[in-house]
């Protein structure tokens, strides 16, 4: 498959629209919960959301190391093998999840009275929700894999407003509770995966970009599962930088604190996830090109390419909510009061915005199966968790507003310092060498 700026370019609209189809639906989902659940169940969704993007760190890893795999695997032998490995992952998550499951039966309770929940249930379907995610990670790393953007993209859809269909059904009828949100979420995720069934094709050589170009050798192996650590732990620790905000405060802040955490911290961190779906895309579609130029294919330009369009539409972003900060909540989260988020929409925008141009950096690496970042995030992730704790005092002292700024704030500095890392990782291999890819 020949590499162009233009299939680039409409690869990548397409993975945006589908990505902000998908975020829209995720928007709607937490204005739903909110709106129909209240503050206090919005604030107990998010934390059950942030426990399943902790935990679900191995989706991320699942995700990428298949679509690795897929975009590696151009002969016949080698598109075997990755189908036995999908098997074997497979397999390897349904034995995990059961035993966390046989885990969760005796300290289920104690978990849901430290998240303040009024019974087990929502844990279980959390559960349920990172299992049918780890799954359908599988399903996502093989189309991305394939450079299948349009089952991808149709998957992201399908997630998004699967989910908002489900929660507005089950809160209405049902009663808003966190049980019904997250029983929603994992709804939406499933009808995802049934997408996803349908949009995987039969896999050979004769598909787009399956066989080498002429002149150049197959790779002799794919990778394993002995890729997944590395990807797991990177994974992880990307997720603990982005979602250890909200364990942290539905564990530490005072019960007098939960309707402000709701009405001032959630719609600004619920701004800055909708800003990323303007560049996470990009480096989705960037993801199996690199990789498939290591193997002898082509996609060379797609890193600058990608780096680029985050650098200009992430910045364009974050400098229109500092100017107007009010308007994306008013647009995202209707009802909810804008003099409250306001002020801290900014610094989620800026936070983001660091957040993105690292995870481009590290996807690139990632592609070229090199893993050296690993070991700074996970050291930058423990850092970020004890200043949280370690410092919960002082953080929250005074009023809400004052507090939480000062939380968001921390945010900020550890994706700052997140970004330094990744381009002190990245610049030896791209930008200080010449004839790299």
């Amino acid at each position: 498959m020949n590499e162009s700026r233009s299939q680039f370019l409409k690869q990548s609209l397409w993975m945006i629209a589908a990505t902000l189809g998908g975020g829209a639906g995720m928007a709607l989902v937490h204005g739903s919960v909110s709106k129909l659940g209240g503050a206090q169940v919005y604030f107990q969704f998010k934390s059950l959301m942030a426990i399943f993007y902790v935990v679900g760190a191995a989706q991320g890893a699942l995700w990428t190391l298949t679509a690795r795999q897929t975009a590696t695997a151009l002969t016949h032998d080698a598109i075997q093998a990755t189908r036995v490995g999908l098997k074997r992952s497979a397999g390897t998550v349904l034995l995990v999840m059961t035993l966390a499951g046989l885990a969760l039966i005796p300290g289920g309770p104690a978990l849901a009275s430290h998240l303040k929940l009024t019974s087990v249930v929502p844990l279980w379907i959390t559960w349920g929700l990172i299992l049918a995610s780890l799954l359908a990670a599988l399903q996502r790393g093989v189309l991305q894999g394939r450079q299948d953007f349009a089952g991808l993209g149709s998957m992201s859809i399908a997630d998004g407003l699967g989910r908002f269909a489900s929660v507005a059904v089950i809160l209405t009828w049902l009663g808003g509770s966190a049980t019904g949100a997250i029983g929603g979420a994992l709804s939406g995720t499933l009808i995802a995966m049934a997408v996803g069934f349908r949009a995987i094709r039969p896999w050979g050589v004769e598909n787009p970009g399956s066989a080498l170009p002429p002149g150049n050798a197959a790779p002799a192996t794919t990778e394993t599962l002995g890729g997944f650590w590395p990807l797991f732990l990177g994974a992880a620790a990307l997720q603990a930088l982005s979602q250890l905000d909200n364990l942290f405060l539905q564990a530490a802040v005072p019960e007098a604190w939960q309707k402000e955490v709701g009405s001032r911290y959630s719609p600004g961190a619920q701004v800055g996830f909708a800003l990323s779906q303007f560049t996470v895309p990009l480096a989705l579609v960037m993801f199996p090109k690199v990789a498939r130029s290591t193997a002898g294919g082509e996609g060379h330009q797609a890193f600058r390419w990608t780096l680029l369009a985050t650098v200009t539409l992430g910045g364009l972003a974050a400098l229109g909510c500092t100017l107007l900060p009010w308007l994306p909540v008013k647009i995202l989260l209707p009802g909810i009061p804008t003099e409250l988020s306001a002020p801290l929409v900014p610094w989620f925008a800026w936070g983001m915005l660091a957040f993105t141009l690292a995870n481009v950096l590290f996807s690139d690496r990632m592609a070229h199966g090199d893993f050296r970042f690993v070991p700074g995030a996970l050291v930058l992730a423990a850092l970020y968790g004890f200043s949280l704790w370690g410092f919960q005092d002082s953080l929250l002292r005074g009023s809400p507003a004052e507090g939480l700024q000062r939380v968001v704030q921390r945010l900020v500095l550890f994706n700052a310092a997140l970004l330094v890392w990744a381009v002190l990782v990245s610049a030896p291999s791209r930008f200080c060498r010449r004839g790299t890819n």
